[in-house]
């Protein structure tokens, strides 16, 4: 079974029904970045995680410098697509900084996306369209290249 790993820039991204993603059909990690300012999450999304038990994972920086989040997560996901090159990995961030990290990982073959919220994320797996028409159908999804 193909393990999927989720990053979730969560200063940028609205997370929705996250509970949905332990649906997924596959084995899900997400891992919840959260900026310094970010002290309290949502009792619903504390639950609804609280189901995925180790595979989910809250990373909170105490560091004030800009971008931090985002830098940790690009050097996390190639840290794990080195170890997991068959692994799944996708990205909910409203960041388009994050497309030039997902092109170049999908041009090492890596599969990676980026889409701008958890029920784009969910859309690929309730609709698996070819690649080609995910990129002109899913207009939250915003890193597909192929």
């Amino acid at each position: 079974m193909q393990t999927h790993y989720v990053f979730v820039d969560y200063e940028n991204t609205p997370l929705g029904n996250i509970g949905l993603i332990s649906k997924l059909p596959c084995k899900t990690l997400i891992k919840i970045y959260l900026g310094h300012h970010q002290t309290m999450i949502p009792l619903a999304m504390a639950r609804a995680l609280q189901v995925l038990g180790e595979d989910a994972e809250y990373i909170q920086f105490e560091s004030t410098r800009r971008n931090i989040t985002n830098f940790n997560i690009a050097f996390q996901l190639g840290e794990l697509a080195t170890q997991h090159p068959e692994a799944r990995f996708s990205i909910l961030s409203n960041d388009p900084g994050f497309n030039a990290i997902v092109e170049g990982l999908r041009s090492k073959g890596v599969d990676c996306a980026r889409y701008a919220d958890m029920e784009a994320l969910l859309e690929q797996f309730a609709d698996p369209a070819p690649l080609a028409q995910e990129k002109t159908r899913a207009k939250n999804v915003v890193a597909i290249t192929s």
